[in-house]
């Protein structure tokens, strides 16, 4: 039997409507985001969290099977279209996903996962290439009628019929790893796609400052404080992501440990990603709610340390090092989550998790400065 393997093309970028799908996600996560900031406590943090992770594997399931069949085809534009018209009302019911819009949240998921199935339903006489398709294929059906199910469902079954869709999306790269060398995502394409989702949220942050200033009827010092810090601390996690760790360098599997490579360097997104989304609305509420106390300083403190941790688990995984050696990143992130016992009021917060993030980076530079010169 005739070992087929997918061929990419050298020297791909991300097409014109990659560039538009992406800034209707930026709708999506602004309406989250929003909506955080309006109930910046666990329980709305817990919601938002959920929330944006089923966002992001819908854009993460899009984008690898872009990376492996895209050739910007008008039918291809038609399908992606058409999920843009579920993110509309993704991010319609964003504002309320777990009270009366439950029902375009969950349609609009429903519908996007439907068009997944059919995208590798449509790659299935690929030869070699029956198996991974096949299994995304059931993958993404399931979850189709979990979401579309969830619909009519009491609120407790429905949530419980959301968390499953959910974990299928986690374990879903487990479930075709064997079947990843066949099909491997473009080398190029695929990191050059996260670097513009990475740049999509930490525009977020920039767009929060504004809104930060421009919350209240009067502008204050400590709210100026906190929105230039807010921007200065998404400048730094730009410089950990494209410059320390690398996020944007090619990926290619070719082997089994190049594959999990592949996945750490992917999951660790995660807790990036939550980190820095959730920043945006953390810095329009510290802006307002400069005297710390309850939930919210600490709320954006973790987020300041996922982002951390999560840059790092990135960059190990770019530089191919064992999650061990990242300790003394993994211990500055810390500190960022324990902050609030250190500080009082928000200016001082913000500026505290600006100096750990460019200490990472500092400490960063300085070890591969190091390296460099024993070789």
């Amino acid at each position: 039997m005739t070992n087929h393997v997918l061929i990419h093309e050298d020297g791909r970028k991300a097409t014109w409507f990659e560039l538009f799908f992406d800034l209707v996600f930026v709708v999506a996560v602004a309406a989250l985001a929003g909506s955080l900031s309006q109930q910046y406590n666990w329980s709305g943090v817990l919601e938002f969290g959920f929330l944006f992770l089923v966002l992001w594997w819908l854009w993460l399931g899009h984008t690898f099977h872009a990376s492996r069949f895209d050739k910007d085809r008008p039918d291809q534009w038609a399908i992606g279209f058409a999920q843009i018209l579920g993110v509309v009302f993704i991010a319609y019911g964003a504002g309320d996903a777990f009270g009366v819009r439950a029902w375009a949240f969950a349609g609009g998921v429903a519908a996007f996962k439907a068009l997944l199935m059919l995208g590798y339903l449509r790659e299935i006489v690929r030869p070699g290439l029956g198996r991974l398709c096949t299994i995304y294929g059931a993958i993404y059906g399931l979850q189709a009628a979990l979401w579309a199910g969830s619909i009519l469902a009491e609120p407790t079954l429905r949530t419980a019929l959301w968390a499953v869709a959910l974990a299928l999306d986690i374990v879903s790269p487990f479930l075709v790893a064997s079947e990843t060398h066949r099909a491997p995502p473009h080398p190029e394409h695929l990191p050059e796609r996260f670097g513009l989702f990475t740049i999509i949220l930490l525009g977020e942050t920039a767009a929060a400052s504004v809104h930060a200033l421009d919350h209240g009827s009067e502008l204050h010092g400590d709210t100026l404080a906190v929105a230039l810090l807010g921007a200065l601390l998404g400048f730094l996690y730009w410089v950990g992501y494209f410059r320390r760790a690398k996020g944007n360098a090619e990926r290619h599997v070719g082997d089994a440990a190049a594959g999990r490579s592949l996945r750490l360097w992917a999951y660790g997104h995660i807790p990036l990603y939550l980190g820095i989304a959730s920043l945006g609305a953390g810095t329009v509420y510290l802006a307002h709610h400069t005297a710390l106390d309850g939930a919210a300083p600490w709320i954006f403190s973790v987020g300041a340390a996922l982002s951390m941790g999560g840059v790092t688990i990135v960059s190990l995984a770019t530089h191919q090092r064992s999650l061990a050696s990242g300790w003394p990143y993994f211990l500055i992130a810390l500190m960022a989550a324990a902050s609030p016992v250190m500080v009082s009021t928000a200016p001082v917060l913000v500026g505290y998790l600006a100096v750990l993030a460019a200490c990472q980076i500092g400490l960063s530079l300085n070890l591969n400065r190091n390296t460099q010169a024993r070789h």
